[in-house]
């Protein structure tokens, strides 16, 4: 699947989030606020890395794999 230009996710139904690919850039009504969609739990809870809190973390890497694992129920 390809990726798409950064989609504002604020505007989207859940079942359409749930068809996005993991590693899409998303943002949240302003385009500013960017961040990584990573998945979305069976509870319904979206989860994205938004790239401020990703900024302030030691580890990127580390941040991003544990937002991912945490979607997946890992």
């Amino acid at each position: 699947m390809k990726y798409k230009k950064a989609i504002n996710i604020w505007n989207m139904s859940d079942s359409e989030i749930k068809k996005l690919q993991s590693g899409q850039w998303v943002y949240g009504a302003d385009i500013k606020n960017k961040g990584m969609y990573l998945g979305m739990k069976k509870s319904g809870t979206i989860v994205v890395a938004w790239l401020g809190n990703a900024s302030q973390q030691k580890s990127y890497k580390g941040y991003i794999k544990a937002l991912s694992n945490y979607a997946k129920g890992v």
